[in-house]
């Protein structure tokens, strides 16, 4: 199943090659993560950020190498957006003269770079951005300039500290007029001496819910000029007397986006993965009670035994179906990333076709993914009780770290419009111009057909649920008739597109659970086609029938609002679930295992992989700094200035009066 996840035992190899070489490294020690001021923790996130382009280079590490280190080290520092955003989009939109210019710059770390899109006042709405680039003929410049404090550069990853460049998308005027939004290299501190360069106000925008080893920060810009040349170029250009040639499609410009959304998928199982491991270990090994249920029976441990909590079914109920989301994401983290592929090199020659697809499907994915993981992080932590709150246990610092996900490269929620709308469109053109529906949206068909309509017939006991045939049509149902209503609410009832943004939420989540599930299916009928992994298909149809259940029961309503599964269809599904689970058991520590998490990567007193918890948990708290701070006398700092005056009642101290 390993070699199934990573894609080969090559990559397993190497991988645990990598960690060994991470480990090793005290710049990367774990041991204190947790400690100092956030001022001191930058600095030590800088220092893993050079650290990282070291090991690179002493290496030779691949772009694939550095990949696996980045999530081995498991700490989004400073350099991360230069490598993540800035790096990808100069690839995608410089003209091959800039690139040629810029890319060796940025490659080698002569520059470090960023991306500013959002403003204090404006993030999602592009269209509403306030900073301007104004052409100036005269010079043959772009004066970058922010016009009001609403225009400030906000939120941006590591430009509070470590940029010396970053990427501006800023409202382009020429000759008067305004052409939107456009990228722009601006630098914004010298190369000499890292100072703020003139007329460049930059800085970090302070502490935050998590994630503060990355230099979140804000930049104002007033009248800061910048060559012609430093406007990507690739698409859309603009020559020396300020004409204007506009890309051959409007959404060219997000095609840098559509790659981070698109990673987002994959890191979004990773995630996942990573707590599921943590709390299934834990699971396994914690007992409470000699409570005796059907699966201890089964185990043939004595009654007497104390029950180990992963044999009760409802913390079976709380960890295997989020075990089954971590690998229904990467499934379908594959399928958008070779879509996604695909539509780099059809840009490379200006083919635009594939680029809608992709960019809505990387949005509804990125949308539902992120939530689902964010929310699976945070069951898993309350299902380890008391001890998941732990910092040690490593689940707090996972949830606090991912929940950005959720928010940065597009809002969940708001991003469910854009899916909607390509949704809409497609069905229009299918309708109207007998245009091809693309694979991923081939349940439109039922739409034109009438399939939507009517009740499962197909289901009558336990074991119809189980079956891949009806499992797929309940998710096709669904989604085609949501996306029906809505066109029919547009269309027919007049009801304008602002006013249906809940039910753009809906069939968005419809349609991301209909490629979740197309994705996992498709995954486990090539392993039953496969001879050499053929013996993991009843393993992972079991996982996928977890998950399938799990999302029926999710989202219960939209499959009985209009009568598709009855009353007593339901009763069967529940069963069917909950059988399932019972089924999973077995299987549940080697699933986990499988996503082959090493103890430094986890960095965890919960998930070790020799399970010893409790040892782990009492020496975690012993070099805890309150206690390495007592000297081994066992006396706190502060007692002889404000425990030993309250007990010998010496509080000669300011009198405070009312």
């Amino acid at each position: 199943m390993a070699a199934l996840i990573h894609g080969s035992t090559d990559t397993i190899k190497r991988k645990k090659e990598l960690v060994s070489l991470i480990e090793s490294d005290p710049v990367f020690s774990k041991a204190d993560r947790f400690q100092g001021s956030r001022e001191d923790r930058l600095i030590r996130a800088l220092q893993m950020s050079k650290r990282l382009i070291e090991v690179r280079d002493a290496n030779k590490l691949s772009d694939a190498d550095m990949w696996m280190v980045r999530g081995i080290v498991d700490e989004t520092v400073p350099i991360t957006l230069h490598e993540g955003m800035f790096l990808p989009v100069l690839r995608t939109q410089c003209s091959p003269e800039q690139a040629k210019y810029w890319l060796p710059l940025a490659e080698q770390y002569k520059i470090i770079g960023s991306y500013a899109q959002t403003e204090l006042a404006h993030g999602s709405n592009l269209s509403g951005l306030e900073t301007t680039a104004t052409y100036i003929p005269e010079t043959d410049e772009f004066e970058i300039h922010s016009p009001d404090i609403t225009a400030c550069k906000w939120w941006i990853g590591s430009l509070g500290i470590m940029s010396t460049h970053t990427l501006v998308q800023a409202q382009m005027i020429l000759h008067g007029k305004n052409y939107g939004p456009h990228l722009f290299i601006v630098p914004v501190r010298s190369l000499e001496d890292h100072k703020p360069l003139p007329r460049v106000r930059v800085f970090d925008i302070g502490s935050k819910m998590g994630f503060n080893l990355i230099d979140n920060g804000g930049v104002m810009f007033d009248h800061h000029r910048i060559p012609r040349g430093n406007m990507l170029m690739r698409f859309a250009q603009v020559d020396n007397k300020g004409r204007y040639t506009k890309p051959p499609h409007a959404k060219l410009a997000f095609s840098g986006m559509v790659f981070v959304r698109t990673n987002l998928v994959r890191m979004a199982s990773g995630a996942l993965a990573k707590a599921a491991t943590i709390a299934v270990r834990y699971a396994a090994v914690r007992r409470q009670f000699t409570v005796v249920n059907a699966a201890k029976q089964q185990s043939g441990m004595s009654s007497s035994e104390e029950t180990p909590v992963i044999m009760y079914n409802m913390v079976q109920r709380r960890m295997f179906p989020r075990i089954a989301e971590a690998y229904a994401i990467l499934f379908a983290s594959l399928e958008i990333e070779a879509l996604h592929d695909d539509m780099i090199k059809r840009l490379e020659s200006f083919d635009v076709s594939t680029l809608p697809v992709v960019h809505a499907n990387s949005s509804a994915l990125k949308s539902y993914c992120t939530g689902v993981a964010l929310d699976g992080i945070e069951e898993l932590r309350r299902a380890c009780g008391g001890h998941g709150f732990m910092m040690s246990s490593g689940l707090p610092y996972l949830m606090a770290n991912y929940s950005p996900n959720v928010t940065y490269e597009g809002e969940n929620w708001l991003l469910t419009q854009q899916t909607a709308r390509y949704l809409l469109k497609q069905l229009h053109k299918h309708q109207t111009q007998s245009e091809p529906l693309h694979p991923m949206v081939a349940y439109l068909e039922l739409v034109s057909g009438g399939g939507f309509k009517g009740a499962c017939t197909k289901v009558a006991n336990v074991t119809d649920f189980f079956n891949p045939a009806v499992q797929h049509a309940a998710f096709a149902h669904r989604a085609a008739r949501l996306t029906a209503e809505l066109a029919h609410q547009i269309s027919a009832d007049g009801v304008p597109f602002a006013d249906l943004q809940v039910e753009c939420g809906r069939v968005s989540v419809a349609h991301s659970q209909y490629l979740l599930v197309t994705a996992f299916q498709n995954s486990v009928q090539k392993l039953l086609k496969s001879h050499a992994n053929v013996t993991l298909y009843p393993a992972l149809k079991l996982v996928c029938d977890v998950f399938v259940l799990n999302e029926l029961l999710k989202d219960l309503g939209d499959f009985t609002e209009d009568g598709y599964f009855s009353q007593q269809q339901v009763k069967l599904l529940r069963a069917a679930h909950k059988t399932a689970l019972g089924d999973m058991l077995k299987d549940a520590v080697g699933l986990v295992e499988a996503f082959g998490y090493s103890d430094y990567e986890l960095d965890s007193t919960l998930g070790r992989s020799d399970g010893r918890v409790y040892e782990a948990l009492l020496q975690k708290a012993l070099d805890d700094p309150v206690n390495r701070g007592m000297g081994g006398k066992g006396i706190a700092k502060g007692y002889d200035e404000y425990i030993r005056p309250l007990i010998k009642g010496d509080r000669h101290g300011s009198k405070a009066k009312l």
